[in-house]
């Protein structure tokens, strides 16, 4: 459109394409996820392997919280008002886990489920050419 004037001549449907400068891959990247940056975190999570703050990390900071301030019951009761799925002893096997290290595999799957909101197909990055393996020199920290 930019040389004819024309509208007819513009290409439609075709989002920003994205080069990763850390491995050289090239990304399609959606229009509608362009405009509202939703693209970024699929980027870096699944693309990049990077980590991304979920609602499951705000939960188990407030659990922890709560169970080192106020105990393990108050802690139980904040998880189940959070996740109403969880049974009483599933939720207490939940906080126990979680104040002594890592909470059950299989219980952060249902926090997981039932929190984060999955990435809608439309607005994913779509991988076009895939970079170079990345080696922990050349790995990015953001």
């Amino acid at each position: 459109m930019m040389r004819t004037g024309d509208p007819f001549a513009m290409l439609g449907g075709n989002g920003p394409y994205l080069v990763d400068r850390a491995d050289g891959g090239l990304h399609c990247i959606g229009v509608l996820s362009a405009l509202d940056g939703q693209w970024e975190s699929d980027y870096r999570v699944r693309i990049r392997g990077l980590s991304v703050r979920t609602p499951v990390d705000d939960l188990h900071d407030e659990i922890r919280a709560v169970g080192a301030a106020q105990g393990h019951v108050r802690a139980v009761r904040v998880l189940r008002k959070r996740l109403p799925v969880l049974s009483p002893a599933r939720a207490l096997a939940y906080v126990r886990g979680l104040l002594v290290g890592d909470a059950p595999p299989d219980l952060v799957a249902v926090a997981v489920e039932q929190l984060v909101e999955p990435v809608d197909p439309v607005l994913a990055v779509r991988t076009i050419r895939p970079g170079r393996a990345l080696t922990p020199r050349t790995r990015p920290t953001t």
